[in-house]
């Protein structure tokens, strides 16, 4: 288990140690993420400008830092949570500190940058709109939320356009600070690590308080919608619809039924439907976190001609986990195979951090994480009936076909 302490300024800081090699990941988490922004996009370039400038650093100067000391930073921005994941070398830390600290504290947010970001990014935006699961993904998440429900807009070309410098300096004034701030350090830590983190953060700096979320129940969308995408060879197709909370008691044996119909390649979606009736490459179900909230999706692309002939399957094998128990040699299966991908999830402390960070961002305590394991190694047939028959039902569920 991670072990906590708690910096001078009271923020959290969550130590996993392991490995002999001189390496260190941090992850900072600012609570707020895009469930907070005033106007789409305003927390994805606000977290993605904070490398594009500082009142130390300039963008050049941050990524010759970076390529120096052969250090790598990944950027994200997601429901609940803007995230900033940093690997380094343990001997480099202390420079990669100051970068950090600069990015978070005292951004600049250049204009001519920002410039080129917005237009980069909605190039990407154009591109992607030709794609048909990226296509099938947005409509698929509006479903899930709503029209009209600030997590169920799908963001348009004018949204990279509204995106201004004066939004981006509002958002990281309202939501960036000690008092939303939490550390995740993982790798070869020792005691003076956590020095650095500390006399570089334990000060108070930033927001007091965050911004109200707005408590928006989804408003689903339910049924099948199509969308039309001139010219596409394939559809890409999304069904599924919000599932419960990991806090939920049925929450761990949804997730290994999961696996069961499409989280591995010899699941029931993949033997049926391409190995079986060669309709698509690959088709897949899995469990999405939305910050607290879940979604169950399966998810595929196939030639136009198939699609109506893959769904009539996909209902088949759903049908066929409501109505029959689950054979006692494929459930033995599929707990080994779960059993070995947890096995290399934990393999090394890096990974190891990833699994206490989601329990972190789905509100868990990290004790959860055995939950899982108990599930899978003494759950049975007649209990995963019974949920396919409560969870999996067509009448619940939305389903999006984007193609010709």
């Amino acid at each position: 288990m991670p072990q906590k302490t708690v910096l001078s300024n009271g923020v959290p800081l969550f130590v996993i140690k392991g490995g002999r090699e001189d390496v260190l990941r941090i992850d900072i988490l600012i609570s707020g993420g895009y469930g907070v922004q005033s106007q789409p996009l305003q927390a994805l370039f606000t977290n993605r400008m904070l490398r594009e400038g500082t009142a130390d650093y300039s963008a050049e100067e941050i990524s010759r830092m970076l390529d120096y000391y052969g250090a790598w930073i990944e950027m994200y921005s997601l429901q609940n949570c803007n995230r900033i994941t940093l690997y380094t070398l343990g001997r480099h830390l202390c420079p990669m500190l100051d970068v950090l600290e600069s990015m978070l504290k005292r951004p600049t947010f250049p204009q001519n940058n920002l410039e080129t970001i917005k237009a980069n990014n909605k190039a990407f935006y154009h591109i992607n709109s030709r794609k048909v699961d990226v296509v099938a993904q947005r409509y698929f998440e509006q479903s899930l939320w709503g029209e009209g429900h600030p997590l169920g807009h799908i963001v348009a070309a004018e949204d990279y356009d509204a995106i201004e410098r004066e939004a981006l300096l509002r958002y990281h004034k309202s939501v960036y600070g000690s008092a939303t701030m939490a550390f995740f350090l993982s790798g070869n830590v020792d005691e003076n690590s956590i020095a650095a983190i500390e006399s570089r953060f334990a000060r108070e700096w930033g927001c007091k308080d965050l911004p109200a979320v707005q408590p928006d129940a989804p408003r689903p969308i339910l049924g099948s919608r199509k969308i039309k995408l001139e010219g596409v060879l394939q559809s890409g197709i999304r069904v599924g619809c919000m599932a419960m909370d990991a806090s939920h008691p049925d929450f761990h044996r949804f997730r290994f039924l999961t696996v069961i119909l499409g989280g591995y390649f010899g699941s029931r979606l993949m033997s049926n439907i391409r190995e079986r009736n060669g309709y698509t490459y690959h088709i897949e179900a899995e469990i999405d976190a939305y910050g607290t909230r879940n979604a169950f999706m399966i998810s595929t692309e196939t030639d136009n001609e198939y699609v109506e002939p893959l769904l009539l399957e996909v209902d088949k094998e759903l049908r066929r986990l409501r109505d029959e128990n689950i054979p006692d040699d494929e459930l033995e299966l599929v707990r080994n195979y779960t059993l070995g991908e947890l096995c290399r999830e934990y393999e090394g402390v890096l990974p190891k951090a990833e699994v206490f960070i989601s329990q972190w961002l789905a509100g868990q305590p990290f004790e959860a994480v055995n939950d899982y394991l108990d599930t899978v190694c003494s759950v049975t047939a007649p209990e995963l009936r019974s949920l396919a028959r409560e969870y999996l039902r067509p009448e619940a569920m939305s389903q999006i076909i984007v193609g010709v």
